[in-house]
């Protein structure tokens, strides 16, 4: 018997157009989401997220402290001076509803 199966090409190619469409601060919450970085100990720098998404430093320290001022994203100074990032639950919440 066979089972005829769904042509996926058209679907990949509309999630990927949808991604480019998503504002930058949007892609940064989702990028440091899609990095697990969701609790203290798997925080990630803004240096690594700036080199993720080839956005200026300044940008994406601008855009983590605009969240951290909403509650979507926490930050501490780690060991060695530098400032780490991880997404919280109602940023968890908000990167979940970006699909929606």
């Amino acid at each position: 018997m066979f089972i005829r199966r769904p042509f996926r090409i058209c679907t990949r190619y509309r999630v990927n157009a949808l991604r480019e469409e998503i504002p930058i601060p949007d892609k940064i919450l989702q990028t440091l989401h899609n990095l697990c970085a969701t609790a203290p100990d798997l925080a990630r720098r803004s240096e690594e997220l700036s080199q993720v998404l080839q956005i200026a430093l300044n940008e994406v320290e601008k855009v983590l402290d605009s969240y951290k001022a909403e509650g979507f994203v926490d930050s501490f100074v780690d060991n060695e001076g530098k400032k780490r990032y991880y997404v919280t639950g109602s940023g968890i919440i908000k990167v979940c509803a970006l699909f929606t």
